[in-house]
């Protein structure tokens, strides 16, 4: 049970049933990854005393974590207010992709519950706003590490390529970003916004970015009307018409004052 709070059960029962998986080393599987960060957090931080802090970061980290577990998510681990998971390992099952997706949208709707409690206990000087990078993709799964020290985590490109994303947000005034490959593999049940093709830091193919709005069902038809608009804008600014680009922008962030997406545009 202690061991549990290190590491996932899952991965706990695995290596109970195969006591040799506790050696260095890993195989490829085919996953998807997250990666958390909350916008201006050293500046939250500095202005908070050491116990506060932590108790700050340990309601977030598990309300957050609860989420991940829930959705079948391994959490691999916390780097101060960040969160690194995986889904799809150790346990393989095939819909690793609509559950990251889903599990992304439930922490974004579980934030404003907290953000709600933190103000009333005056617990966070601002709000705690979480970014969020995914990808699905071929990754290497297993022991890192020592003999004497070893950590069950991910490596390779994809996995760095949903760190990347998460950074990317602060680009483009967006939340939740994802891959082609990550929209194309968890189905219908999203709803998803086009925006850049971009070349991330270490990566030289362009790829297309996909902002997750949210589940099909919990989205009103005038918001799919305005995705849609903010589609079709999209490509007029792609094909560099930038007088008719800016001005459609204008009019969407003035339908949506606090889309940050539309600002960027």
């Amino acid at each position: 049970k202690a061991f549990s709070t290190y590491m996932s059960d899952e991965v706990i029962k695995q290596i109970v049933k195969e006591p040799a998986l506790l050696k260095l080393g890993g195989q490829k599987k085919w996953i998807s990854a997250m990666f958390t960060d909350v916008r201006g957090f050293s500046t939250i931080s500095e202005q908070l005393d050491p116990e506060d802090l932590v108790r700050l970061l340990n309601i977030y980290l598990s309300a957050m974590s609860d989420i991940i577990l829930h959705n079948r998510g391994t959490i691999d681990k916390f780097e101060g207010d960040a969160i690194i998971s995986f889904f799809g390992a150790p346990v393989d099952y095939a819909d690793h992709a609509a559950k990251i997706c889903s599990a992304a949208i439930e922490m974004k709707k579980v934030e404003k519950t907290l953000n709600e409690r933190f103000a009333k206990d005056g617990l966070s000087p601002a709000p705690l706003m979480t970014r969020i990078g995914i990808n699905t993709g071929d990754m290497v799964v297993g022991n890192m590490g020592t003999e004497k020290k070893m950590d069950y985590t991910i490596m390779g490109n994809a996995v760095n390529l949903a760190a990347r994303l998460e950074g990317v947000n602060k680009q483009y005034g967006s939340w939740i970003l994802a891959t082609e490959t990550t929209k194309r593999e968890a189905g219908d049940s999203f709803v998803w916004r086009r925006l850049d093709r971009v070349r991330v830091v270490g990566i030289n193919e362009p790829l297309r970015l996909f902002e997750l709005v949210d589940h099909r069902v919990s989205i009103d038809e005038a918001f799919l009307g305005f995705l849609a608009d903010f589609d079709a804008a999209l490509d007029v600014f792609e094909k560099r018409d930038w007088t008719k680009a800016r001005s459609l922008f204008r009019d969407l962030s003035a339908r949506r004052p606090d889309d940050g997406p539309c600002q960027v545009y």
